[in-house]
């Protein structure tokens, strides 16, 4: 019994919370139309701190909905509930404005049903409301004598506590209103990008920085106000809303930029350097601190702290902007009234909305008009400083005419006193030049008979070289014992370094200028080195010297190089260490530094055991015609070229020698070289030789020559490889065997007299006869070839053969132009 009375009680109590919850007042939309303040009296409101309710939940379980307060928090939902009653006879449009929140819901319920849900609010994208335009406005369609509930949920994430500003407006009022508002902040934006292009245009044409400075300052309120209007929100970031409170910072930005352009509008550097500096302090400070306001929306998105910031910013601009103008006002420069005006009243109106700025309600109206004054003070301004500028201008353009006119008159008086000067001087360079002539015709003609010497004197001393080496060979093809053969070796191997010492002793004049050219032929180092240890092994041990060559195993056999350069150096240095190294021993060590792509880095190095060099000789051991002691010439013999040939030698290989010693202790003289691998072609060769032989056999070669002993020397050869060869001392006889003689090849000497080589070629070169004009010539001479080869080119010659020649370079030159018609000069 007394659980059925306590059921009761609570059922009656239920009863009674239901009737009073349900007390909810019923609005007359017509009432209100005109009214902004009462409707919010008939708003009943729930709130919900989890944020977690839905309307479903709010259907079901029915929860007690107090009266309006205005006190709202931000961190709570709330639910707002109106019932709407349109007792007229025809239905009826109307559109509820809300207020500003982020996000906004409106169910519209029937009989505990829902028919209708509509969203709103700042932070909704476009495409999810009915009402585009005005983003906090709920669309109601009220049928005929209908009763309508309202469920209303508001949520704040980012901007101002939520809030219930409910005003009702007939859907012509509304058009009219928004139509309005959105005419005049078209016409504002508008008004700031014609004058933004027109001063860009401006830029391009005068490359005045103003017009950049104030066209980047309009960029900058323009997009501010496409912020504050909310034209960025419901025309360009429709979609996205959430981007558009990054642009909270323009408003600083803008104040920067105006900075910069102040700067240059009042030309501060020029009239103003004081304030030159700071000026351009604030504008790098108001910048840095819109990007630094970015970052911090970005990661906190907690625009209240930036806003409350940059309101604090932006009055201290302002305060600078005033100091400026109290310091700059009794200037004479026109400009700065223009700044004044300009300024003034947009930083009074500034000021005004700054204080009052909430960057959810705030459109910054008064700085509009602020601006717009502005903006037609400092157009004007400007148009007045291109005035002013075009006439400081033309007044230094006066100025400069005045001066040329003087500078023209001076510049007459001193071209006549120039002329005298010029006068008297050219009457002296053609004295020196008649004397600059004279000499080097001097020169030349010394030059001339130098080279004549060089020339003659390569001549002579080769031409009993090439019977020297030529008998050589001969011998060294008769198969001699094997007890000579060895001595033949040596001996061809010391005639051919004599030849080349000789080569560098008459061309030492060239190793000085730089000319010598450096060969790039295969070249196998072991027999290389063994032409050297035959050499001075014997002379070694005369001297009680022992001479050792060590190779490192892992360097390939053949290479690529100037095996004779590499002859004539090595020669040097251990010539050089033989010459002071009374006893002990003397090494030559060639080691493998590195290899890689076909290419090795060898180091070669000499070491003896002798007397050694002081440290303060070193460097002079490497000088022409020097030694290391004055009585060393008389002591050890030598002319003092042979270290400073090699250094230039080694030089022309890109690389450098070095020097180690000590006194009575020994040196070591060793350099590294960079060589190409060649291919091991050995057995190639001697079945090159074989098969070069066969195919020369019964070949026709006309040798012509003046030296008896070369024409020996050479039909030797020839008769031997099994050549049909004719001889012949001068060049009127060669002429004369030509036409009688079908030949397949001439080899011509070039100096002869009567009539040289040149001659006899260009005389056959210059016949009808197609069969003899094409014989092919190769020149062969005791001259270089350095010397020779312009003029054997200009006369047709096919090659060109230096005696003294090795017989495997007569073999392969007459196997080269006897195989066929070579009618092509090789000689480049």
């Amino acid at each position: 019994m007394r659980n059925a009375k306590y059921c009761l009680t609570l059922l009656m109590l239920a009863c009674v919370i239901q009737t009073f919850g349900s007390d909810q007042p019923v609005v007359h939309p017509e009432d209100f139309l005109n009214e902004s303040s009462a409707l919010t009296t008939h708003l009943r409101i729930y709130s919900d701190p989890t944020g977690e309710i839905t309307i479903n939940d709010i259907l079901k379980s029915q929860p007690l909905f107090e009266p309006f307060n205005e006190s709202l928090s931000r961190d709570q939902v709330y639910w707002g509930k109106l019932r709407l009653v349109n007792n007229q006879e025809v239905t009826k449009l109307y559109l509820l404005y809300v207020g500003k929140n982020d996000f906004i819901d409106c169910y519209f319920v029937e009989k505990d049903s829902i028919v209708q849900h509509e969203q709103s609010g700042y932070m909704y994208p476009q495409k999810l409301k009915s009402v585009p335009k005005g983003s906090y406005y709920i669309p109601i369609l009220l049928n005929a004598n209908a009763t309508q509930d309202l469920y209303i949920r508001i949520e704040e994430k980012i901007h101002n506590d939520p809030e219930f500003d409910l005003r009702l407006t007939s859907g012509t009022n509304w058009v009219y209103e928004i139509l309005d508002k959105h005419i005049v902040d078209f016409i504002f934006q508008g008004l700031f990008w014609i004058v933004m292009i027109y001063n860009l245009f401006l830029f391009a044409t005068t490359k005045t920085k103003a017009y950049l400075y104030y066209a980047f300052y309009l960029g900058c309120i323009a997009i501010n106000y496409l912020f504050l209007t909310d034209i960025l929100r419901e025309y360009i970031l429709s979609e996205s809303p959430w981007f558009t409170i990054y642009f909270i910072p323009t408003t600083i930005l803008a104040v920067g930029a105006y900075w910069v352009f102040v700067n240059d509008f009042i030309s501060a550097k020029k009239h103003f350097v004081l304030y030159y500096k700071w000026i351009r302090i604030v504008s790098f400070i108001d910048i840095g601190i819109f990007f630094l306001s970015v970052i911090i929306i970005h990661f906190t998105k907690e625009i209240y702290v930036v806003t409350h910031g940059l309101r604090v910013v932006a009055l201290l601009n302002a305060l600078l902007i005033f100091g400026l103008i109290y310091r700059i006002y009794d200037s004479k420069y026109e400009m700065v009234k223009y700044y004044m005006y300009g300024t003034g009243a947009m930083v009074v109106m500034g000021v005004i909305d700054t204080i009052l700025w909430d960057p959810s309600t705030s459109q910054a109206n008064l700085m509009k008009y602020g601006l717009l004054a502005e903006i037609a003070v400092f157009s004007i301004g400007l148009a007045q400083r291109k005035k002013i500028r075009e006439k400081e201008r033309r007044k230094a353009l006066n100025k400069q005419i005045d001066q040329l006119r003087v500078n023209e008159s001076l510049a007459q008086w001193q071209k006549e006193e120039l002329e005298k000067i010029i006068d008297h001087r050219t009457k002296k360079i053609k004295k020196k030049n008649k004397k600059l002539k004279r000499a080097i015709k001097k020169a030349e003609t010394a030059a001339r008979v130098k080279s004549d010497f060089l020339s003659v004197m390569s001549h002579e001393i080769r031409t009993p070289m090439n019977a020297v080496i030529g008998t050589i060979h001969l011998l060294l093809d008769e198969s001699p014992k094997k007890t000579q053969l060895e001595h033949l070796k040596t001996l061809k191997f010391s005639s051919e370094n004599l030849l080349i010492l000789i080569n560098d002793i008459l061309d030492y004049s060239k190793v000085e200028s730089g000319n010598v050219q450096l060969e790039h032929i295969d070249f196998h180092l072991r027999e290389l080195t063994k032409g050297l240890g035959n050499t001075y092994e014997k002379k070694a041990a005369e001297n009680g010297v022992k001479f050792n060559i060590l190779i490192d195993h892992n360097i390939p056999s053949m290479l690529k190089g100037d095996p004779a350069r590499l002859t004539q150096i090595l020669n040097n240095l251990i010539s050089n260490a033989l010459k002071f190294t009374p006893g002990g021993e003397i090494k030559l060590l060639i080691h493998l530094l590195a290899k890689s792509n076909g290419r090795v880095k060898l180091e070669f190095a000499v070491e003896d055991t002798g007397i050694g060099i002081s440290k303060d000789k070193l460097k002079l051991i490497f000088e022409s015609f020097t030694q290391a002691h004055a009585d060393t010439t008389r002591k050890y013999g030598g002319t003092g070229l042979g270290l400073a040939i090699t250094k230039k030698l080694i030089k022309l290989f890109d690389s450098q020698i070095f020097v180690k010693s000590k006194v009575n202790r020994g040196s070591k003289f060793y350099f590294s070289l960079y060589m190409e691998e060649a291919a091991h072609a050995n057995a190639a060769i001697e079945l090159d030789d074989v098969i070069m032989k066969e195919e020369v056999k019964g070949k026709k070669v006309l040798v012509v020559d003046d030296n008896e002993i070369n024409l020996m020397m050479a039909k030797k050869f020839l008769d031997k490889w099994g050549l049909v060869c004719e001889v012949v001392t001068s060049g009127q006889d060669a002429l004369v065997k030509v036409f009688d003689t079908d030949y397949d090849l001439i080899l011509m000497d070039l100096q002869m007299p009567e009539m040289d080589g040149y001659e006899v070629t260009a005389t056959i070169r210059g016949l009808d006869n197609i069969d003899l004009k094409n014989i092919p010539i190769v020149a062969v001479s005791a001259d270089t070839y350095d010397n020779v080869k312009i003029k054997i080119a200009e006369v047709g010659m096919n090659d060109f053969l230096s005696k003294p020649f090795n017989p495997m370079e007569l073999l392969t030159v007459v196997h080269t132009y006897t195989r066929g018609t070579h009618s092509t000069s090789t000689i480049l």
